[in-house]
C-alpha cells in the first residue's frame, strides 16, 4: 500500500521472492488504467514470462464488468472506460517503439538485458507524452543496473524512490518455509533471493574480479609496449571495441574501449580510428563468424583479422578456453612482477613502480564497460538435474559479454613474446618492501 500510494514519478522495489511483486505490478496498472484512460504496459523479460507470471491471474483480478475486451493472442485487455493495459516480453525491442503510455510497469527488470539502452533508446521515450509514471520491481541479481536504479531511488531528491521488502514480510508464505530454504541454500543464495540483498551473483564467470586489485589509474604506455585491438560486433546489441596493451613480460593492460549501441558501421570506424592508440596498433582480432563485419570494417580502413581458434574445439568449447585463457591472466602468479602507476602511491604520476606476485591483466579505470562487464558476466543458469560434466559444459549467458568477447578475442590469438632469459628485466626479489613494491 505505501508503494501504491507514493506520489514519485519513478518507483523501485527490490523485493524477496514470493513477497508480492507480480500482484503489486498488476495492482498499480489497474489503479491507473481506471484513473486515466490510456494504454499502459507491464514487461518482462522475455513475452513467455509475461504470459505465465500475469495473464491468468490479471484476467481473474479485473472484475468481468470492466472489461470490454479479452485477447490471449496479444496478451491485452481493454476496459470499459478506454484503457487498454498490454503484457510485453523485452527480448523483442522493436515492437515496444512508438507508443505513447500513460504508464510502465518493469516486471523482473535485473533479469532483463541491455537495460540501459532498452531504457534510453526504446522505453524511456513512451513516458514523455504524458509524463507517465513507471515502477520497477525486481528480486536482485548481484551489482548490476537493478543496484544502481536502487541507490538512485534512495536520494532524498528527484523523482526516484526506492524500497527494499523481504519474503518474510509476506504474511501469506509460512515463515517455516522460507526458514527451511535457509538450511538449504548458500549464505549468498538465501540473502539475495529471500531477504532481496544485493550480492554478488553466484554464477559469476570472474568471481574473483576486484576493481582494487584489478583497476588502476591510466598511465603513459611505453613505446616499446604493444598495441592490440578485440571488436565484437552489434547492431542491436553494442559493438565494442578494446585497446590492449602488451608489456615485455607478457601483461595485459585494457587501455581504452569504445562501447556503443545502435550506430552505423561508419560511426564506429570513425570512433575507433581516430582513437589515438589505434596508430600504434600491431593487430586487430574480431568474431571468427562476422565475415560481413569483418569486410564492412576493412573497407573503412580496419583490417581484422578472425580471432585464432583452438583446433578441434566447437564454438562452445572455444568460448569456454578462451574463458579460462582470461581467468589464467587474472590469476596471481606466484614469483610474477608487474609496473603498477606509481601514483597511486603518491602524487608523481610519471612514474612506475613494481608489485610482486599479481595477475597479468588490468583495466584502466575510466574502461567502465568493460568493468561492468566484468562484475556481470555469468554462467547460464541450470536445472539440478543439468549440473556440469564433460558431456554438459557450461554456457556463458548471451548478455553483458560483449566487451568479454572482444578481451577474449585477443587473449586466444595473442601470440607470447619468446624472449631470451638475458633480455628479460626482472627486479630482485629481495628488493621488494613489506607491501609487495620495489
Amino acid at each position: 500500500m505505501e508503494v501504491a500510494q507514493d506520489d514519485h514519478r519513478f518507483r523501485v522495489v527490490c523485493a524477496g521472492r514470493r513477497w508480492g511483486k507480480s500482484v503489486l505490478a498488476r495492482m498499480v496498472v489497474l489503479k491507473w488504467a481506471t484513473e486515466k484512460p490510456g494504454l499502459y504496459w507491464i514487461v518482462s523479460p522475455t513475452y513467455k514470462q509475461s504470459k505465465m507470471i500475469h495473464w491468468r491471474d490479471f484476467a481473474k483480478e479485473i472484475p468481468p464488468e470492466w472489461i470490454k475486451k479479452k485477447n490471449e493472442v496479444e496478451l491485452s485487455l481493454s476496459l470499459k472506460n478506454g484503457s487498454v493495459i498490454e503484457l510485453k516480453g523485452a527480448e523483442n525491442p522493436d515492437a515496444l517503439r512508438g507508443v505513447k503510455l500513460r504508464g510502465l510497469v518493469i516486471d523482473e527488470i535485473a533479469s532483463i538485458r541491455n537495460w540501459s539502452w532498452l531504457w534510453t533508446e526504446v522505453l524511456r521515450p513512451t513516458l514523455t507524452d504524458y509524463e507517465a509514471p513507471a515502477l520497477f520491481i525486481s528480486t536482485p541479481k548481484g551489482f548490476d543496473h537493478f543496484h544502481k536504479l536502487y541507490l538512485t531511488g534512495q536520494k532524498k531528491d528527484g523523482p526516484y524512490r526506492s524500497w527494499r521488502f523481504t519474503s518474510y514480510e509476506n504474511p501469506h508464505i509460512p515463515k517455516g518455509e522460507i526458514d527451511q530454504a535457509k538450511k538449504e541454500l548458500t549464505e549468498d543464495a538465501f540473502a539475495q533471493e529471500y531477504l532481496a540483498d544485493f550480492r554478488k551473483h553466484t554464477g559469476l564467470i570472474y568471481k574473483n574480479f576486484e576493481r582494487s586489485l584489478y583497476v588502476i589509474d591510466p598511465f603513459d604506455i611505453p613505446a616499446d609496449w604493444s598495441l592490440y585491438r578485440g571488436i565484437d560486433f552489434g547492431s542491436t546489441n553494442p559493438t565494442a571495441c578494446l585497446w590492449v596493451a602488451v608489456d615485455k613480460d607478457n601483461n595485459f593492460y585494457i587501455v581504452d574501449e569504445h562501447y556503443e549501441t545502435g550506430q552505423t558501421i561508419d560511426y564506429h570506424a570513425g570512433r575507433i580510428n581516430a582513437n589515438a592508440f589505434s596508430a600504434r596498433v600491431t593487430a586487430t582480432y574480431g568474431d571468427p563468424s562476422g565475415a560481413q563485419w569483418i569486410n564492412e570494417f576493412a573497407q573503412r580502413g580496419i583490417y581484422i583479422t578472425p580471432a585464432n581458434k583452438e583446433t578441434g574445439t566447437s564454438k562452445k568449447n572455444w568460448v569456454t578456453y578462451g574463458i579460462e585463457k582470461v581467468a589464467e591472466k587474472l590469476k596471481a602468479q606466484v614469483g610474477h612482477s608487474v609496473p603498477i602507476v606509481k601514483n597511486q602511491l603518491d602524487d608523481d604520476k610519471n612514474k612506475v613502480s613494481w608489485r610482486h606476485g599479481m595477475p597479468q591483466l588490468y583495466v584502466f579505470s575510466h574502461c567502465q564497460h568493460t568493468i561492468e562487464e566484468f562484475e556481470k558476466y555469468r554462467w547460464m543458469e541450470k536445472a539440478v538435474s543439468q549440473a556440469p560434466d564433460q558431456n554438459n559444459p557450461e554456457v556463458p549467458e548471451k548478455a553483458n559479454d560483449h566487451a568479454m568477447d572482444a578481451l577474449r578475442y585477443v587473449v586466444c590469438s595473442y601470440q607470447a613474446q619468446n624472449l631470451n632469459p638475458e633480455e628479460q628485466e626482472f627486479p630482485e626479489q629481495n628488493l621488494f618492501d613489506e607491501d609487495g613494491f620495489y
